[in-house]
């Protein structure tokens, strides 16, 4: 899909910004901050998702295969780019540049009660069930999630959190 044939504008300043930014390059002003489509469509499909035995399962809206299901405590989501030795769920698979994925865009962790996400200060942003995460600070993920980063949709759905207060 080539993005360059979409044109967006800052509707502060009227100048020619990227499809995925969330701020605009040229006066700072804040854009619109409405994901695409809405986080009900992501729910509905959540209760037809195989939820797994253990750990999460993340699957991208519109399939029924998930990319991951890790029992891991700390997940990084982005694009691989074969520099350092940090594991990442690698979402270029799913055109993830195209769609605005930063190459560390946010980080889902296991906790006592289920699983929390941290958008890790990506430049398209990230959403968690129709609302803009603020970079930096821990939300809580129930299972069933709809899980935006940049333009790309993700389900997380969970059973169980493995091996946390234990």
């Amino acid at each position: 899909m080539n993005t360059h044939a979409f044109i967006k504008f800052c509707p502060t300043c009227k100048l020619g910004i990227d499809v995925y930014a969330i701020v605009c390059r040229h006066c700072g002003a804040t854009l619109d901050l409405t994901p695409l489509g809405g986080a009900e469509q992501s729910n509905d499909l959540a209760g037809r998702l195989p939820k797994p035995t253990a750990g999460l399962a993340l699957y991208p809206v519109g399939t029924s295969s998930p990319i991951v299901i890790s029992e891991d405590k700390e997940l990084i989501l982005g694009r691989e780019t074969g520099e350092g030795s940090e594991k990442i769920v690698d979402l270029s698979k799913l055109d993830g540049f195209a769609m605005g994925v930063s190459r560390r865009h946010a980080m889902i962790r296991a906790a006592e009660n289920g699983y929390k996400i941290i958008d890790l200060n990506s430049s398209n942003g990230s959403w968690l069930n129709g609302q803009i995460l603020v970079p930096a600070i821990v939300n809580d993920m129930p299972s069933g999630s709809s899980v935006q980063l940049g333009q790309l949709k993700l389900v997380a759905i969970y059973n169980s959190v493995p091996g946390i207060g234990k």
